[in-house]
C-alpha cells in the first residue's frame, strides 16, 4: 500500500517583494512518518517553507495541503515576557489545550532528549539564554505533535545534548523536518531530502541518508559544470 502524503506543494510560489519569488512553482511532497532534511543555500528560504506549512505564511500562487487534523509543532524562536514569569512546569502546560496529569512525566522526559536539568518549579526567565532555547526545543517534543518542524535544533546543544535529541529523534515514529548545517546530526536520522536551490527557486526531492544525497546533489552540479 502507497505511503499516505500529509504535506503537498503544488506549483507553490512565494514572494515577500513582486517579481522576486523565494519558490517559483515548486512541487514537492511529504509522507507520514517520513525523517526529511529540508536543504538549501543560505537565504533560499527554507525558514520561509516551514512558515508555509504552519500556515503563517500564504502562497503567492499554487496550492499548499496539510492533511486536516495534523497538529504541527515547532520550536519558538523566543518567549514572551509573560512566558519569562511562569515555572517550567506552566511553561509546558501551555503546550495543551486541556491539562495532562501526566505532565511532569512527558516533561521529564523531553528535559532528558535536550539534556537540559531543571525543576519543575523554576521560573524560566531565571534560565540562560541557552537554558532556554533548550527549553524551547522541548517546548516542540513535549506536543508530539503528528508533524515535527526543526530549525537548527542542535544551536546550544553540546555533544552530550545532541547524542540525547538523535536517541529521541530515531525513536520519532511520526513526521519530522529538519533543518540544520549539522551534517552528522542530520545523518544519523535523515531519510530523504529536500533540497531547496536558490537558483531555480524549486524544491528536488531525493530519498537516502545525508551524506548520500549530498554527494548525489555534488555529483549532479560536477556534472552540470562539465556540459
Amino acid at each position: 500500500m502507497a505511503e499516505e502524503v500529509i504535506i503537498r506543494f503544488d506549483e507553490v510560489t512565494f514572494e515577500y517583494a513582486p517579481k522576486k519569488p523565494l519558490l517559483s512553482e515548486a512541487d514537492f511532497c511529504v509522507h507520514k512518518g517520513a525523517k526529511i532534511t529540508l536543504m538549501g543555500q543560505n537565504g533560499a528560504g527554507k525558514s520561509t517553507i516551514f512558515k508555509l506549512i504552519r500556515g503563517e505564511l500564504q502562497a503567492t500562487k499554487g496550492l499548499i495541503s496539510v492533511n486536516k487534523g495534523l497538529s504541527i509543532a515547532a520550536a519558538p524562536q523566543s518567549m514572551t515576557h509573560e512566558e519569562l514569569e511562569l515555572s517550567v512546569a506552566e511553561y509546558f502546560a501551555k503546550a495543551f489545550q486541556i491539562a495532562q496529569p501526566n505532565l511532569l512525566t512527558l516533561a521529564s522526559k523531553v528535559l532528558r532528549a535536550v539534556d537540559l536539568e531543571v525543576e519543575p518549579d523554576q521560573k524560566v526567565g531565571g534560565l540562560s539564554g541557552g537554558q532556554q532555547a533548550r527549553l524551547r526545543l522541548a517546548f516542540a517534543l513535549i506536543q508530539n505533535p503528528d508533524i515535527l518542524l526543526l530549525d537548527e535544533p542542535t544551536n546550544n546543544l553540546d555533544d552530550k545534548g545532541i547524542d540525547h535529541l538523535v536517541s529521541f529523534l530515531i525513536g520519532y515514529d511520526k513526521t519530522l523536518i529538519v533543518i540544520s548545517h549539522d551534517a552528522g546530526f542530520l545523518n544519523c536520522f535523515t531519510e530523504g531530502v529536500l533540497y531547496l536551490d536558490s537558483f531555480t527557486k524549486r524544491v528536488e526531492t531525493y530519498v537516502g541518508d545525508y551524506f548520500t544525497v549530498v554527494e548525489e546533489i555534488n555529483e549532479i552540479g560536477r556534472a552540470s559544470c562539465r556540459e
